[in-house]
């Protein structure tokens, strides 16, 4: 059993070296695993880093020549994840932005023992968040709100980019979606993401995390606007799915 850890990277050279230092801490000792991270056209020394790094450490770089968007960079990974592990292997995902603990991905390989999708969750009992802008806690908890009334997954936290799915699953949809694995080129692939893996049948659980920003460096990419659209988008899109799992 191998671990991949998939990580969408734009203008992150602050925060991908005490990232992956973290990573290889927490993951060497317990289980082989393998980093593939994708440069989504950074303008700063993000590659130059990795390159730097890919000689001591288990790093895979995949290279946008300019920036595609956050689900891009993650169809990028999930897609050379999903050719090279076996079935028996995980695929995580997680930022590249240092805010998400590395040391939860053991937690979360052994839910996946019961799962083949387990989300990192800020709100059920035991995480949390800290040092997080006020905005993006109200659209967090307002999406997933929504979420929960419109699909009834049995999730708190649906827009968490922490993820782990079990590499069966991530084939499974790699063959039937024809390449089209994340459609959105924006912050709401991973929902997109979670969505499609419910409908193919995935069952998927939670293990408690904590988020921190104040591990993050540098500006936050995200526009609020054209993302509660995108997410108003996406909702829309794909209203029937709970009616369609009924049928089923």
């Amino acid at each position: 059993m191998r671990c991949f850890i998939v990580l969408p990277c734009f203008n992150e050279e602050e925060n991908i070296k005490p990232l992956i230092y973290s990573i290889d801490q927490a993951l060497r000792p317990q289980t082989a695993y393998k980093i593939i991270a994708v440069n989504d056209g950074s303008y700063d020394r993000t590659c130059e880093v990795l390159k730097d790094l890919s000689a001591d450490y288990p790093v895979e770089i995949l290279e946008h020549p300019a920036n595609m968007g956050l689900g891009a960079a993650l169809r990028t990974g999930l897609l050379a994840a999903a050719e090279e592990s076996f079935d028996e292997d995980f695929v995580v995902v997680m930022d590249s932005d240092n805010t998400h603990n590395p040391k939860h991905v053991l937690d979360m390989l052994i839910a996946a023992g019961n799962a083949d999708v387990v989300v990192g969750s800020r709100y059920v009992k035991g995480g949390m968040q800290i040092n997080v802008p006020l905005h993006r806690v109200v659209l967090s908890k307002g999406i997933n709100l929504i979420v929960r009334k419109l699909f009834r997954l049995p999730l708190k936290d649906a827009t968490s980019g922490f993820r782990c799915f079990r590499a069966d699953l991530l084939k499974r949809l790699h063959y039937t979606s024809n390449d089209n694995i994340i459609e959105s080129n924006t912050f709401t692939a991973s929902l997109e993401l979670l969505l499609k893996t419910v409908r193919l049948g995935g069952i998927v659980s939670e293990i408690p995390i904590l988020l921190d920003y104040g591990r993050k460096g540098g500006a936050s990419k995200m526009r609020v606007f054209s993302t509660i659209l995108s997410y108003l988008m996406l909702l829309f899109k794909y209203r029937n799915l709970n009616s369609s799992k009924r049928s089923g």
